[in-house]
């Protein structure tokens, strides 16, 4: 057998010579001249080295031979029939399952609403939501267990398989229940921190290294970032609160809060230069990637307020 791949277009005519027992009213039925068909089903015969057809003076019969490939070609046409539906349906009409990472942070701002929509306009369309820190979500992605994540991708932009769009800039601000120690002065000194230390998600490493930079003096850099870190979670909500019930201070975007502010449970203190790091929310996914419509659909809702930041 001489090896060439059959295509698609001979695996058609053979299925309407089949059909119509005649050379004739086969390549009408397929809209070609009969010594294009001829041809064609010459060129498949002699690509398989075997007949396919029995010429007779009024018809031409299909073989042993050709049976065994008719079964086939029936097969192969009708998969790829239901293969181009699927793929139409895909384009009107979203479904299928998105796996999406976020950060703690960014999945309570306008990463939840965007969510929201996707779900109410495609009602077939299922997520899944992975909720770390961006350093995980980052293997996440890369083992395949992420179509992409929203997290802050300060940290990331020197990786050369990621895909970064920016989602805009955000300052953080520190926080800490009425009637804390520091809330008096309503300030915050990097040696406060020894005494009422930081309950936080995990932190981006300028955040890390400012705190590293900015040890009290005598102390090491790295002990006084792990005894000023006393919590580290990925949930926004136990650590509000904590700051609502303990002396531990917490950071985020000032719309993490803005709720606790207005009620009085919350209150903000100022922490010069540690306040002053921006949050740099983004959206990320491996480069040279076909995403998902549905993924498409969730970028194109986060992305709609450009300029305007994610949380």
């Amino acid at each position: 057998m001489n090896e060439h791949f059959i295509e698609t277009r001979q695996l058609r005519h053979l299925l309407m010579l089949a059909k119509h027992r005649n050379f004739r009213k086969a390549s009408d039925a397929l809209f070609i001249t009969q010594p294009a068909l001829t041809k064609s089903i010459r060129n498949l015969e002699s690509q398989l080295d075997v007949i396919l057809f029995d010429r007779k003076n009024q018809s031409v019969d299909p073989t042993p031979h050709c049976d065994v490939l008719l079964e086939h070609a029936n097969r192969i046409i009708r998969e790829l029939e239901e293969a181009r539906h699927s793929l139409d349906v895909m384009s009107s009409d979203l479904q299928g399952q998105l796996r999406v990472g976020s950060g703690p942070v960014a999945v309570l701002g306008r990463v939840s609403d965007a969510i929201a929509a996707v779900l109410a306009a495609h009602p077939r369309v299922s997520i899944k939501i992975t909720i770390e820190s961006w350093n995980v979500l980052t293997n996440l992605l890369r083992e395949g267990e992420l179509h992409f994540f929203i997290a802050d991708v300060e940290g990331v932009r020197d990786q050369k398989d990621l895909e970064i769009i920016e989602l805009g800039r955000v300052r953080s601000v520190c926080v800490c229940r009425p009637g804390h120690p520091l809330a008096a002065g309503g300030v915050i000194e990097p040696g406060d921190l020894l005494d009422y230390p930081l309950a936080v998600p995990s932190l981006p490493r300028r955040f890390v290294q400012w705190l590293a930079d900015n040890a009290p003096e005598g102390m090491n850099p790295e002990a006084f970032v792990e005894r000023a870190c006393r919590v580290s979670c990925e949930s926004m909500t136990v650590l509000r609160r904590i700051a609502r019930t303990t002396d531990l201070i917490t950071s985020g975007p000032s719309s993490m809060f803005q709720g606790f502010f207005d009620t009085g449970e919350l209150i903000e203190l100022a922490f010069e230069g540690f306040s002053d790091i921006e949050v740099a929310p983004g959206i990320a996914y491996l480069k040279d990637t076909t995403l998902p419509p549905v993924a498409n659909a969730l970028i194109k809702e986060l992305t709609a307020n450009h300029g305007s930041p994610v949380y």
